[in-house]
């Protein structure tokens, strides 16, 4: 399958509407779960990144349709032609959006407020937001509604894990290895049960997908399927390594300890990035064989 310069860039900027999408959901729950923890300059500099990442994801979506219009008529004028627009947004796109837009709008309160009953609102939001990506993709090609269902529950659990990141760093880099070392356990409580659910719900969506194994498994679609897993692999191997070796050493205040769990932190998030964007290609210019 050939794939032109506008089908690159609208993978990239679904690629970016998942980070940003998931990077404002993530640090809207790192929040809740974290608060009692979390110092008043650390609040402030998630609440910074909670609006930046809500702009961005607001801009990118927008984008995405815009280059995806130009991939199919082949010029940059396509990008403003209102009939492949209206062609796109019909097709489901414009659903995802729409519910989009709704939860990206109840989280913006986590950025002008610290009130609970907000705070509670934009949790809400940023539910709202993940799961609006299930509005389109090739689970409705699938029937009942199971296979939504797991994909909202895959989306979550990602937002939960990637969206954690850089919050995590931020503590890092502005408070001690003692609260360090206590976020970083209560996240890493969490994370291990929601962990097997995203893996439980990523798994079951898989299988649903295949008909033909050897047809499947031959195809791009799989290709791509098989560097995310690659890449979820290597994210799993990065948080064993967290939960069973850096965190336990940050608790004993041992030397580097803390150098040592933002690297691999920062390696997570890069790791992250790789499995989005294979994400964003195969759910983008190639499906399931059948």
């Amino acid at each position: 399958m050939e794939l032109s310069g506008w089908d690159a860039a609208a993978v990239c900027a679904k690629a970016i509407t998942y980070a940003a999408t998931f990077g404002a959901a993530g640090a809207i729950f790192f929040i809740a779960y974290s608060a009692t923890l979390l110092r008043g300059p650390q609040r402030a500099r998630i609440r910074q990144l909670i609006g930046s990442s809500l702009l961005v994801s607001a801009l990118a979506s927008c984008l995405r349709v815009a280059l995806n219009s130009a991939s199919m008529s082949g010029d940059v004028a396509g990008m403003f032609d209102s009939g492949f627009m209206t062609l796109i947004l019909g097709a489901g796109e414009g659903h995802a959006i729409g519910v989009r837009a709704v939860g990206l709008c109840l989280a913006l309160a986590a950025v002008f407020s610290t009130d609970p009953r907000l705070l509670a609102l934009a949790f809400i939001g940023a539910v709202i937001a993940c799961m609006s990506f299930a509005f389109v993709g090739h689970v409705h090609a699938l029937p009942g509604a199971l296979p939504a269902v797991l994909l909202c529950l895959h989306l979550l659990c990602a937002s939960f894990w990637l969206g954690a990141l850089a919050p995590l760093l931020i503590v890092a880099r502005d408070g001690t290895a003692s609260q360090f070392a206590d976020i970083a356990v209560r996240f890493g409580q969490i994370a291990l049960a929601l962990a097997a659910l995203l893996l439980g719900a990523g798994a079951a969506m898989l299988w649903s997908l295949i008909e033909d194994a050897a047809i499947f498994w031959s195809s791009l679609y799989a290709l791509l399927m098989v560097l995310k897993l690659l890449g979820v692999a290597v994210l799993l191997g990065l948080a064993g390594f967290n939960r069973l070796y850096a965190t336990p050493r940050l608790l004993q205040a041992q030397d580097n300890a803390v150098h040592r769990l933002k690297g691999s932190i920062q390696l997570e998030i890069v790791v992250g990035m790789f499995i989005l964007l294979f994400t964003a290609a195969f759910t983008t210019v190639t499906g399931p064989p059948h």
